[in-house]
């Protein structure tokens, strides 16, 4: 298998971590959606990262689509995703609320980063922002850490994993929002999984 895209995506990096929890082999090729649009015509026509060529030869788009395919292709020793009822839908909730957060995040960034100053629209910012810090405390209110550090189960888990990432991306490319509004918990969490061997 390979993936395409660069790990600073929030989407690409759950899915190159989520492929080594899982035990999957695969080559990682680094392909900007911005400096390598040529390059990434020819891999996906969408330009959208990331994006899975299969073992099959079937790419595959999506970060959330992508890991249902490798979910029921991996060993169930190594699935992400409780067999549980009551755990798989605390986990989807989870799941849910981080990759909402990672898309506001997104947004934002691109806000500040990639419109033209004068294109620059407050009011979209401040809703945002607004989401954001919603979301955040939010997460911070729903997140239990169990004795063994997670989330989920006794082991690392795709809720782990998703929240981690979004995590990371808030402190590395939005620091005033990780600062200010991401509470000491999940600050300690986010440590606690990137001092891990997948990360």
């Amino acid at each position: 298998m390979k993936l395409i895209g660069m790990l600073d995506s929030p989407y690409v990096r759950r899915v190159a971590i989520s492929l080594k929890a899982m035990n999957f082999s695969f080559e990682h090729e680094e392909l900007s959606v911005f400096n390598d649009i040529e390059k990434m015509k020819v891999v996906n026509p969408l330009m959208k990262a990331p994006s899975l060529m299969t073992d099959e030869g079937i790419l595959l788009i999506d970060s959330t689509l992508i890991l249902e395919y490798l979910d029921r292709k991996c060993n169930e020793n190594y699935s992400l995703l409780s067999k549980n009822m009551e755990q798989f839908t605390k986990s989807q909730y989870l799941i849910g609320i981080a990759l909402t957060l990672c898309d506001k995040a997104v947004q934002l960034f691109m806000e500040y980063n990639r419109r033209p100053p004068e294109k620059f629209y407050q009011e979209w910012v401040d809703r945002i922002n607004e989401q954001l810090q919603a979301g955040l405390s939010l997460l911070d209110q729903q997140v239990i850490i169990n004795d063994a550090g997670y989330l989920i189960d006794n082991r690392i888990m795709q809720a782990d994993i998703s929240i981690a990432v979004m995590l990371k991306y808030i402190e590395k490319k939005l620091s005033s929002i990780y600062n200010n509004y991401v509470s000491k918990k999940l600050k300690v969490f986010s440590s606690a999984m990137e001092s891990t061997s997948l990360f």
